[in-house]
C-alpha cells in the first residue's frame, strides 16, 4: 500500500519508514507543541502536513486537498500574544479578557481579507487564495503551494541583481498591488522575505508573487504592546511607527521602492526614523550601481520619508520606472525651516500684548495679585530623555546610558557601509523620546563593512574570472580590455592583491587580454608539449621557451605546497603548434582565511561559523553581563578581520546573564530609598516641592486678598483658550 509522506505530499510505498522523496520520516510529531499533529484533517478534504514557518501571528503548514488532488499551503491564524493551543488538543485556546476582544477583531480581518484577495485569482503576482474557513476557534485560509524560493534567499545566494533584474521584479508586484489597492486592501509588510521567486534557475526571467498580507497582524497590533513585530526596519516607512500615522498607497510605495534598492545594492535603506533625524541614504549610482538616472530618480522619489513628498500610488511608480524622464520631487520643510514668519505669530504677539496690558492694570488696581513661583520646570518623575548613542562606541553607549538609569540589551551585530565597526548602527528607542528610568534599549551594533577575500584570478577566462568574484562576493567588478600580448580573453591583472580582505562594495578592476594575434600558433610546426608535474615555475618557463610555446599561468589556492603545479593544458604529450599558449595551473598555498565576528550569536550559531572556516572553538568561558543575553558570546580571542590558518582555535566568552547579585542590590536599593530621612534626600524632586508650596503665604495675606478667583495666570489662559492651534 501506498503511504502519503507529511513533508512533501507525494505517495510512498508503505514498507519504508522516510518517505524516499524528501527523507521526512513518518509519524514524525508537530515541531512545536502549539502545532497542529501532522495528519489533522481539517472540513473533512484538507490534510494537515508538517509546518513551513511560524511566527508572532500564524503557523503556515504544508497540505494537501484530497477533493481536487493537489498539495496546498494552509495558514492558521494563531497569535501567539492572544491565544494558543494546548499539548494533544486541536482547537485554539483564546486568552480571556481585553485580549479575547483583540484575537476576535483580527480573526474578523483575516477572513474579510482573505474572501477579498480570493477575488484575485487572475492577478498573476499574488498568491492564488483557494478556500477560506472556521475551525478550531480560529481561521484558516487554503492557499496555493508555491515551489522556489524567498528573494531573501534569492540574494542571499546571487547576490545584488542587475538593474534589469530588479526592475523587472518590482514591476511584476507593482502591478500586482495597484490591483489590490483599487479593492482598498493594503499590504503593510512588502519585503524581500514576503516576495517568492517561483522560477530561481531562470535569472534573465524570473517571475514572483507577493505573500502574507498583514490585515491581521494590523488589526491586532493596533492594540498590542508588539508593534515592532511589524516593523522591519529599512522596509517600513515612517508613518508606520506612529500608532495614527497616515497610512496608504503611499505605504507599500515605500516598503517596494525599499525592496528594489536592496535588489540593486545588496543594502537593506537606513531605518524611516533614523532617516527622518538625519538622512544619509545613498543613491545606488554612489554605489556602483549603474543605473539611468530616470530610474534612480523614479526610485528615491519612491523613498521620500514623508508622505506628502513620496509617490503616491503603484501606478505613478510604474509610469516614473518605464519613464525617458522623470522629475525630482522637491522635499517639504518643517515649518521650523520656512525663512517666512506664520501668519499666526503676529496674531498671538497682539493677543498676548493685550493679556500682559491687562494684567498690569488688574494688578496695579490690586484687583488680583501674581505670585511668583521660583521653582523650575522639571520633567515627569522618573522619567528621562532618550540620549542618541547611535555611531557611539558599544562600551561608551552603555555608559551613556547607565547615566540616564537606562539599561542596554545588545541585540545582534550587523553589517554597516556607513557606521564603523563596533560603533552603534541603530537603537531601537529613539533620541529624544521620554522613556522611564529603568527603560532597556535594545542596539545594533556595526560590523562594519562586509568583506571577501579576493580570488585568484589571474589567467582564468573572462567569464571565470568574473563567476569567481561573484561567488565571492564583489559585485562592483570593472572589466578593462588591453591589447598586450597574452591568451586571448583571460584576466592579465586584477586591481587588487589576491588574497586580501577587501569590503564587497569595494571597486575591483580586472584587466581582459582582447590580443588576438598569434592564438593559433604556426600550424605548419607541431611540438610535443612537456610534462611540467614536476618542475618549477622557472624550469616549467624555460622548457616550454625552449621548444617554442608559451605559458599562461593560473595561480590556484591547493593544500599542496606553493609553487607545485597542479594542472596543465594541453596535457603532456599532446602535439601542438608551435607558438601557442599551454595554460598550467600552480599552487599559491592554502587559500587565505580571515576571522569573522561571530559576536552576540548563541554559542551554537557562533561554533558553525568558526567550524565553516576551517577553525576550532578553543575554551569556552562564561561571565555575568548587563547588556548581552544568556548564551550569547560577548568577546571572541580573535579579531574581525584577522588573518588566521585553518585549524586555528578561538576562544569565547559567553554571557551568563545579569548577575543576580546586583539585580538583588540594585531591588534592596529601590526598596529601601523611600525610607530614608529627608536630610539627605534634599536632591530628590519631591523633598524640595514641599518647601515651594507651603511658603506661598496665604496665611499672612490679609483677609480681603488671601483667596483671589482670579490670577494674572488665568486672566492670560483664558484669552489663548480661544485660540485654535
Amino acid at each position: 500500500m501506498n503511504r502519503l509522506c507529511m513533508g512533501c505530499m507525494k505517495e510512498y510505498d508503505d514498507r519504508f519508514e522516510v518517505c524516499p522523496y524528501c527523507g521526512y520520516a513518518f509519524d514524525t510529531p508537530a515541531e512545536q507543541s502549539y502545532h497542529i499533529p501532522p495528519g489533522t484533517v481539517l472540513e473533512n478534504k484538507y490534510i494537515v502536513g508538517k509546518v513551513l514557518g511560524f511566527g508572532g501571528f500564524g503557523i503556515t503548514y504544508v497540505g494537501w486537498d484530497y477533493l481536487m488532488q493537489r498539495k496546498v499551503a494552509i495558514k492558521e491564524y494563531l497569535p501567539g500574544e492572544f491565544a494558543t493551543r494546548m499539548p494533544t488538543q486541536i482547537p485554539v485556546t483564546i486568552y480571556s479578557g481585553e485580549k479575547e476582544e483583540q484575537y476576535k477583531e483580527g480573526l474578523a480581518k483575516t477572513i474579510e481579507e482573505a474572501r477579498r484577495l480570493a477575488r484575485f485569482e487572475s492577478v498573476p503576482g499574488i498568491v492564488q487564495i483557494y478556500d477560506c474557513f472556521e475551525a478550531n476557534n480560529t481561521s484558516y485560509i487554503i492557499m496555493e503551494f508555491l515551489e522556489g524560493m524567498t528573494l531573501k534567499d534569492y540574494l542571499k545566494q546571487h547576490g545584488r541583481m542587475s538593474p534589469e533584474q530588479a526592475i523587472h521584479v518590482t514591476k511584476q508586484i507593482a502591478s500586482a498591488m495597484e490591483s489590490v489597492h483599487r479593492e482598498g486592501i493594503l499590504h503593510r509588510d512588502i519585503a524581500p522575505d514576503n516576495i517568492y521567486v517561483l522560477n530561481p534557475d531562470e535569472p534573465d526571467d524570473l517571475r514572483v508573487k507577493l505573500l502574507d498580507f498583514g490585515a491581521a497582524r494590523y488589526a491586532t497590533t493596533k492594540h498590542s504592546k508588539s508593534l515592532s513585530v511589524i516593523i522591519k526596519p529599512g522596509y517600513a516607512p515612517e508613518e508606520q511607527y506612529r500608532s495614527r500615522g497616515d497610512q496608504g498607497t503611499w505605504t507599500d510605495v515605500y516598503a517596494l521602492a525599499a525592496t528594489l534598492y536592496k535588489m540593486l545594492t545588496e543594502v537593506t535603506p537606513e531605518d524611516a526614523m533614523e532617516r527622518s533625524v538625519k538622512d544619509e541614504l545613498k543613491k545606488p549610482s554612489k554605489m556602483g550601481v549603474k543605473l539611468s538616472k530616470p530610474t534612480e530618480t523614479a526610485l528615491m522619489n519612491a523613498l521620500h520619508i514623508k508622505t506628502q513628498d513620496r509617490t503616491q500610488t503603484m501606478e505613478d511608480f510604474l509610469t516614473e520606472l518605464s519613464a525617458a524622464e522623470v522629475k525630482e520631487r522637491a522635499v517639504t520643510k518643517d515649518k521650523t525651516d520656512v525663512g517666512r514668519i506664520p501668519i499666526w505669530i503676529p496674531i498671538l504677539s497682539g493677543v498676548v500684548i493685550l493679556a500682559v496690558a491687562a494684567g498690569i492694570v488688574l494688578m496695579a488696581t490690586g484687583i488680583i495679585r501674581f505670585h511668583m513661583n521660583t521653582s523650575t520646570a522639571h520633567m515627569e518623575e522618573n522619567m528621562v530623555r532618550m540620549p542618541n548613542v547611535v555611531n557611539e562606541d558599544a562600551d561608551e553607549a552603555e555608559t551613556i546610558l547607565a547615566d540616564e538609569n537606562l539599561g542596554m540589551s545588545r541585540d545582534r551585530m550587523e553589517f554597516s557601509e556607513e557606521i564603523p565597526e563596533n560603533l552603534i548602527s541603530y537603537q531601537e528607542v529613539p533620541a529624544n523620546s521620554v522613556v522611564a528610568q529603568g527603560t532597556e534599549v535594545v542596539v545594533y551594533i556595526s560590523k562594519g563593512q562586509e568583506k571577501g577575500v579576493i580570488p585568484s584570478v589571474t589567467g582564468l577566462m573572462r567569464e571565470e574570472a568574473l563567476k569567481a568574484l561573484e561567488e565571492a562576493g564583489f559585485q562592483n567588478v570593472v572589466i578593462e580590455e588591453s591589447m598586450e600580448a597574452g591568451l586571448y580573453d583571460s584576466v592579465l591583472e586584477i586591481s587588487q592583491v589576491q588574497g586580501a580582505n577587501v569590503a564587497l562594495s569595494e571597486e575591483i578592476t580586472i584587466t581582459v587580454c582582447v590580443n588576438e594575434e598569434n592564438q593559433e600558433g604556426d600550424a605548419s610546426i607541431q611540438v610535443e608539449t612537456p610534462d611540467l608535474s614536476v618542475l618549477s615555475r622557472e624550469e616549467a618557463e624555460a622548457a616550454l621557451e625552449e621548444i617554442g610555446l608559451k605559458a599562461n599561468w593560473v595561480e590556484e589556492y591547493s593544500d599542496e605546497p606553493e609553487g607545485t603545479i597542479l594542472a596543465q593544458d594541453p596535457g603532456a604529450g599532446e602535439m601542438v603548434n608551435k607558438d601557442t599558449y599551454v595554460t598550467v595551473r600552480i599552487s599559491v598555498g592554502q587559500e587565505k582565511i580571515y576571522m569573522t565576528s561571530v559576536q552576540l550569536m548563541s554559542l551554537e550559531e557562533a561554533t558553525a561559523e568558526i567550524e565553516s572556516l576551517g577553525l576550532t572553538v578553543g575554551s569556552v568561558t562564561r561571565e555575568y553581563s548587563d547588556s548581552v543575553a544568556e548564551g550569547s558570546v560577548i568577546s571572541q580571542s580573535v579579531a574581525n578581520g584577522e588573518e588566521v590558518k585553518k585549524g586555528d582555535s578561538v576562544n569565547l566568552v559567553v554571557s551568563r546573564g545579569k548577575d543576580p547579585a546586583k539585580q538583588t542590590q540594585a531591588a534592596q536599593q529601590e526598596t529601601a530609598a523611600p525610607t530614608t530621612a529627608a536630610p539627605v534626600t534634599t536632591a530628590a524632586p519631591q523633598t524640595t516641592a514641599a518647601p515651594e508650596t507651603t511658603t506661598a503665604a496665604p496665611e499672612t495675606a490679609p483677609p480681603e486678598t488671601a483667596a483671589p478667583e482670579t490670577t494674572a495666570g488665568d486672566a492670560m489662559q483664558g484669552l489663548f483658550d480661544g485660540i485654535d492651534w
